[in-house]
This record gives C-alpha cells, structure tokens and sequence, in this order.
C-alpha cells in the first residue's frame, strides 16, 4: 500500500521545514552576531551584505518566515474551530498570501533600497 500525500500531510511537512530551517539559522545569526566585536570585522561583515548571493538568501529567508508563519496561522485557525473541510482553501490562500508578500518583500531587498 502507497502513503498518498493530501494537502495537511504536505503542510505538515513545510510547517517542520521550514521550522528547523529557522531554528538553525537563529543560531548562525547569533554566531555571527557574537564574533562581530571590531569594527574591522563588522565592517567587512557589511561588505559581505552587499553581495547578490547574501541578497537572495535574505528573500530566502522572508519565504521561510512566511511560510511558517501563515501555515502557522492555518494550523491556529483549524485548532480553533475552522471546519477541517478548508483545510485545502485555507492552505492554498496562505500560499497565494505569502507569494504576494514575498514578492512584495522581496523586491526592496533585491533592489538594494533602504
């Protein structure tokens, strides 16, 4: 017998993803932020930011973010009574939503403006 995939079975798995992505990248962050002391370093960490490669890893981390957060917000919503016969609406709006939000979001960021 074949495990077929449906919907919640394929947010389950991006909601643990995407949770263990961000979870690792919070500490990275913070080690970089502790070996930030000098002004040397941190000046030369700011360079690094400018470069494409870190741009586009940045929007990365926007679809992360929203992507756990909305299919969090989904999950919160059918925990608090929403008919489970939404769950595929629910799952493809937040989908759509964040699509939106990254490309919003992720313009500035590729563009370079402050």
């Amino acid at each position: 017998m074949r495990y077929r995939w449906h919907t919640g079975s394929f947010a389950w798995l991006i909601h643990r993803v995407t949770g263990i992505l961000l979870t690792l990248y919070i500490f990275l962050h913070l080690y970089v932020l502790s070996h930030l002391k000098d002004p040397e370093t941190f000046n030369s960490m700011m360079a690094l930011m400018k470069h494409p490669l870190v741009k586009l890893s940045e929007v990365g981390l926007l679809g992360l973010v929203l992507a756990h957060g909305l299919n969090g917000l989904r999950l919160t919503l059918l925990e608090l009574g929403v008919s489970s016969r939404l769950q595929k609406s629910l799952f493809w709006t937040a989908v759509a939503t964040g699509i939106v939000i990254l490309f919003i979001g992720g313009l500035p960021i590729l563009g370079g403006s402050h």
